[in-house]
């Protein structure tokens, strides 16, 4: 074999054995790391060893992160700070090109959490692999949890990304038992009234939100601060574009909403 093709072999061969993250940056890449699976079925099993002499308590409300790492820092660490906050809801947009190193950044900004927190799907995080990413990092797309009697329904509800409708059956059958809580938050990325949602979709989804006793209805997506007192009431936190985040103050059957602008 000639020099010149010995060179080029060796260096073929070195670069293939040598470069462990050759393919780390792939968009489909989707392989999360054991560590950093299951995180809403840990986080779930540290909320229920949290035990409050009280029935009321706090949870705070931070959404759309994309590309702000710096305020989500901020924000964890104002949060750290308060020992009035029993637990954190994010409310979806963990990424923004739902790259896996942008899920990493955030689960490695969130592990400084010193408090349990959930999530819900946002439509940025359906970009090329990202509802696979998601489901192997944090778990189900739909889920509920009790704290304190009172129900959170956490609810996938991405239309145009994810290329199928809401399961609007499963968000009706997990509010129908809402008589036997103190209040019901429903928490979703996108608000109802957004356009993704027309016609008979967006008739289905009110007429189940109201239908139900729902309290609370938290929402992300639109970048900007919305609030509409009712039965139920909406909430639409910002984006992290700036460092803020909402408070909700649970007590009995009512609750506070709190903005904090850091």
């Amino acid at each position: 074999m000639k020099p010149l093709k010995l060179i080029v072999l060796f260096a073929i061969t070195f670069t293939f054995f040598n470069c462990d993250n050759l393919f780390e940056y792939s968009v489909y890449d989707a392989n999360v790391k054991t560590a950093k699976r299951n995180t809403t079925e840990k986080n779930l099993k540290l909320l229920e060893n949290i035990k409050l002499e009280s029935q009321d308590f706090k949870f705070a409300f931070v959404t759309d992160v994309h590309y702000y790492y710096n305020n989500l820092s901020a924000v964890v660490d104002d949060i750290n700070k308060r020992d009035d906050i029993t637990f954190v809801i994010f409310g979806g947009d963990i990424a923004d090109q739902a790259l896996l190193k942008e899920f990493d950044i955030f689960y490695d900004i969130m592990g400084k959490l010193k408090k349990p927190y959930l999530t819900v799907i946002g439509n940025h995080d359906y970009n090329a692999n990202g509802s696979i990413v998601y489901q192997e990092m944090f778990g189900d797309l739909n889920y509920s949890f009790v704290f304190n009697n009172n129900k959170f329904v956490l609810f996938d509800d991405i239309v145009w990304e994810s290329n199928k409708d809401p399961d609007f059956d499963w968000l009706a059958s997990e509010l129908s038992d809402h008589a036997k809580y103190n209040q019901v938050f429903q928490i979703a990325h996108i608000p109802f009234t957004s356009l993704h949602f027309i016609g008979e979709m967006r008739d289905k989804y009110e007429a189940i939100l109201k239908g139900n006793n729902v309290s609370l209805v938290i929402n992300g997506h639109n970048h900007s601060y919305f609030y509409e007192e009712g039965k139920p009431t909406y909430l639409t936190v910002p984006s992290l574009k700036e460092p803020e985040y909402g408070i909700i103050s649970v007590k009995d059957d009512t609750f506070n909403i709190e903005m904090i602008e850091l």
